[in-house]
């Protein structure tokens, strides 16, 4: 039988991000096992012996979303949108703890306000490089094709949320440095949360015989768009509310992350045998859900 590169690819993508938070995560138990405590957040292990693989994960994380497209134009934006966040998450730390635990932290004052806002200016101009490229080649081999309906309307969100962030780069660094992280990481899982729901409807709708158990998966990714989405207000709140040294953010914070990866691993399974969900969408839908089908 010949080998399905395409298939293999979309495997590769799917299971690695899985394997991005095994990655993160023992990097994180290995940091807890030196330091005999937790810190009070995720993020803080920025600031950590973690600091390389915290950093180098996500990045990971952020391309292979970018690089994954989606069976929709909405889904295949919203996941741009979230991988393109992921690096900002990962370049610009939160505000460093005052009370750190453990003894392997990063000196006080190894990461710069200027150093920070250069690693973004670097994903900037990536960026740009990429969308120039990308829509010269599109235009080049007249490959291009129009978006649907709702894929248009998450372009527009997408450009606007980069505009607000540029925007805020250059004229008020300061700022920028001292809150992307936090909110393009509540955007990031927003974003993704959005994607979720859009499984869950198209795998409601897939042929019984190409793609079996199609309710349980249906269930299964309604359940975690909604624990994703309640996990996520929880975060919010826990950060906002909470003071000092407190590790009630950080338990949300592994939660909010497991459900994601949870995610990764269901479909990972369930499309194995599938390069896109499309090949297994059922044709024979009511009008209704054709039209929300074409909309996506």
């Amino acid at each position: 039988m010949d080998r399905d590169t395409a298939l293999d690819t979309y495997r590769y993508l799917r299971g690695g991000i899985p394997v991005m938070l095994v990655l993160l995560a023992t990097a994180l138990i290995i940091e807890r096992a030196r330091a005999t405590c937790w810190q009070t957040s995720i993020s803080a292990y920025y600031f950590t012996s973690a600091h390389g693989v915290f950093i180098g994960a996500i990045c990971a994380i952020g391309t292979l979303l970018i690089v994954y497209k989606g069976s929709r134009d909405t889904e295949d934006i919203l996941l741009n949108l979230a991988g393109i966040l992921t690096f900002v998450v990962a370049f610009v730390p939160t505000s460093r703890p005052v009370m750190l635990c453990g003894e392997s932290a990063l000196p006080v004052g190894a990461v710069t306000d200027d150093a920070v806002i250069d690693d973004v200016w670097a994903l900037v101009v990536a960026l740009v490089l990429a969308r120039v490229a990308s829509w010269w080649m599109y235009r080049r081999t007249r490959t291009g094709r129009a978006r649907s309906p709702l894929g248009e309307l998450a372009t527009w969100i997408q450009r606007a949320v980069l505009a607000v962030g540029l925007l805020t780069l250059v004229f008020a660094p300061q700022w920028f440095v001292a809150n992307a992280h936090g909110m393009a990481a509540v955007t990031m899982f927003v974003s993704f949360i959005g994607t979720v729901l859009i499984n869950a409807f198209l795998a409601g709708r897939q042929d019984q015989v190409k793609c079996p158990n199609t309710q349980v998966y249906h269930r299964v990714y309604q359940a975690i768009s909604l624990a994703m989405a309640l996990t996520l207000v929880a975060a919010v709140i826990v950060h906002l509310v909470l003071d000092g040294f407190n590790h009630a953010v950080l338990v949300v914070e592994v939660a909010l992350i497991a459900e994601f990866g949870a995610y990764w691993v269901v479909q990972t399974v369930e499309l194995w045998n599938t390069s896109v969900r499309d090949d297994v969408v059922d044709d024979g839908c009511q009008p209704a859900e054709k039209r929300l089908l074409r909309a996506l």
